[in-house]
């Protein structure tokens, strides 16, 4: 595996600027992102000590899960103002970047204030014990309801100041935001870690306002940095740039992201959701446990993959679709590789979890295990097709096959959860959900490389 890391290593760096600008990102990003994996990991034991109920453990993971959906809601515009800063970046105009960043902040701040006045009215009426299956005799409704506005407030925050890890992954600084997570995991596992209290509705609480703090202060110093000190000095956002063109421009393009966004949220992002619906949420733990573990490999792989999306604008912004198809050889070769060691995991699992959890550790089931398996491997080749894909703005394979993916989700999975009573039939609802799309969209890629390489530039 070394001797194949390091072949690609030295192969990139004998090429042009493009893959030695992917290489130092892909580098930074396994360094760093690969910490803040590992403090997820440890925050797992340590949130079963923070929790001595798993039910609650449970509630908060799901808690986490669906209110982070609202991060899904920025209409797209984190993504759509990505690609065109990038093709601003080519042609160096410093004028139109901040034409671009000024319409997307104004857009995102006046999205936010909305949703954000529309949950005071909102969240006092719903009943939230009733939302997350959780008998008031475990939690009270006003606990939940003071915890749930809590983050719920935190993400709206965090919806706004997100857009700087745009900027940065336009700007081909993708090892910025992985930073940024490692940063946010470590705050919050050295409280779960320090602090702890027999009360669960003040460790609940707490812990909410930690979660909010431990996010949104490291975007915030980040913004003010990025825009005081690099090259976007002379693009900060200003009131005085706002477009109704470039808005719509960037509009336009995140629409269709928004899009691919909600629906690629309902298959992947629902899981807690229906686990604690169908089941109960003391079997969101359990879940956890093998999904931190299966999806850790799909998650470094990613991690490579981040700087891939702007390159390849960048790529094809300069008609260079030679390289893009060599690197997206590259990027097949690589994801045989780590869905290899998706089912060589397997073998080792009892033993990782036994040294992870210690007391807390569950007995694998081998078949969910091979379920868990089969799932990360559909992440892994999703990254490859996605970050392809969205560098082109291509959306119109995703946005008709996460759709279709999103509609049978939900049925599928309470059909299969029915069947084998067991959370298992989410997963392998979601491995249904997904399959489509990965087999269409490589077809495409393969039939609009072929065309661009021999001249045709009408091919869409």
């Amino acid at each position: 595996m070394t001797k194949f890391i390091k072949k690609i290593k030295n192969r990139i760096k004998s090429t042009n600027e493009n893959n030695k600008t992917i290489l130092n990102n892909a580098l930074g990003a396994f360094t760093i992102k690969g910490g803040a994996l590992v403090i997820s990991l440890f925050t797992m034991p340590a949130y079963l000590l923070y929790f001595n109920d798993q039910q609650i453990l449970g509630l908060w993971f799901t808690v986490l899960s669906v209110l982070t959906w609202i991060l899904t809601f920025d209409l797209g515009i984190g993504n759509g103002l990505r690609n065109h800063l990038v093709r601003a970046f080519v042609v160096n105009d410093s004028i139109l970047a901040k034409r671009y960043i000024s319409s997307a902040y104004f857009v995102i701040g006046i999205l936010v204030l909305l949703v954000s006045f529309l949950s005071l009215i909102l969240f006092r009426y719903i009943n939230w014990n009733t939302v997350f299956n959780i008998s008031t005799k475990n939690i009270s409704n006003e606990t939940l309801n003071i915890t749930v506005s809590i983050v719920f407030i935190g993400i709206t925050l965090q919806l706004f100041l997100k857009l700087i890890t745009s900027i940065l992954f336009a700007m081909q600084k993708s090892a910025l935001p992985s930073l940024l997570s490692l940063i946010s995991s470590t705050l919050i596992l050295i409280y779960v870690l320090l602090a702890g209290s027999p009360d669960i509705s003040k460790s609940l609480i707490s812990l909410a306002f930690v979660h909010v703090l431990a996010v949104n202060v490291p975007l915030f110093v980040t913004t003010i940095i990025v825009f005081s000190t690099t090259r976007l000095k002379e693009s900060k956002p200003s009131i005085k740039y706002l477009g109704k063109k470039h808005a719509r421009q960037v509009m336009k393009l995140g629409g269709i992201f928004f899009w691919v966004q909600i629906m690629y949220m309902i298959i992947t992002t629902t899981n807690d959701f229906l686990i604690t619906w169908l089941t109960g949420p003391e079997m969101v733990v359990e879940y956890q446990i093998y999904n931190k573990l299966f999806t850790l490999i799909g998650t470094l792989f990613t991690l490579g993959l981040t700087p891939i999306w702007s390159a390849v604008t960048k790529a094809l912004t300069e008609k260079n679709y030679t390289w893009i198809k060599k690197l997206y050889k590259i990027l097949k070769l690589m994801a045989l590789l780590a869905v290899i060691c998706e089912f060589a995991m397997i073998l080792f699992l009892q033993f990782i979890i036994n040294l992870w959890l210690g007391d807390n550790a569950i007995n694998v089931n081998y078949l969910y295990a091979f379920v868990f398996a089969i799932s990360g491997s559909i992440l892994i080749w999703n990254g490859v097709l996605s970050s392809i894909a969205n560098g082109f703005g291509e959306l119109k394979t995703q946005s008709v096959f996460f759709t279709i993916g999103a509609i049978i989700k939900i049925p599928i999975a309470w059909i299969l959860v029915s069947t084998f009573d067991s959370w298992i039939g989410v997963i392998l609802a979601n491995i249904i959900a997904m399959s489509l799309y990965c087999i269409v969209q490589p077809i495409w890629i393969n039939r609009y490389l072929n065309k661009k390489i021999v001249g045709d530039e009408r091919y869409v």
